[in-house]
């Protein structure tokens, strides 16, 4: 019987310290492009009458454990050539704990979304890109999230703005 106890205490540290592994691992993620560390929505949009694109958007979508809120603060590298957007909302979202919740990935977890609007020069800037990078921060934290574009999602950027 005590045998029994002791595996079974040893079980349910063994699970505490993996799912405290988790959180940590998921808030510290290291990833190598921006799609990778969080769902991003780039959308070209465009005049009606004339097809042409006159502006862009770009939606950040983040959940994670952490509560700390987005800071309005976004910065886009187009080749080396830095550009600081101040047309940014943001908005967060408790995490849910319902149980029907359970397998999506907004359960116990912050959600937190960041929704910017393009200048024109810069827009025309990222459709003859080679390389894109873009930056955001938390509040509280002591530096930036800084990570490039990956290959995929620089083409799709410039197809939604091939008339522009």
């Amino acid at each position: 019987m005590r045998k029994k106890t002791t595996i079974l205490v040893f079980v349910i540290v063994a699970i505490a310290f993996y799912c405290s592994y988790m959180a940590y691992s998921y808030d510290n993620r290291i990833v190598n492009n921006l799609s990778a560390y969080c769902n991003i929505d780039f959308r070209g949009v465009a005049d009606s009458q004339t097809n042409t694109v006159t502006g862009a958007t770009l939606s950040i979508v983040d959940f994670r454990y952490d509560s700390g809120p987005l800071e309005k603060f976004f910065i886009i590298d187009v080749d080396d050539k830095a550009y600081k957007i101040d047309s940014i909302e943001i908005s967060a979202q408790p995490p849910t704990y319902s149980p029907k919740d359970f397998s999506t990935e907004r359960c116990f977890k912050h959600t937190n979304t960041l929704f910017v609007t393009f200048p024109p020069q810069v827009l025309k800037e990222i459709s003859q890109a080679a390389a894109v990078k873009v930056s955001f921060t938390y509040l509280g934290s002591n530096s930036a999230i800084e990570l490039p574009l990956s290959a995929a999602d620089l083409q799709y950027w410039k197809n939604q703005l091939q008339s522009f």
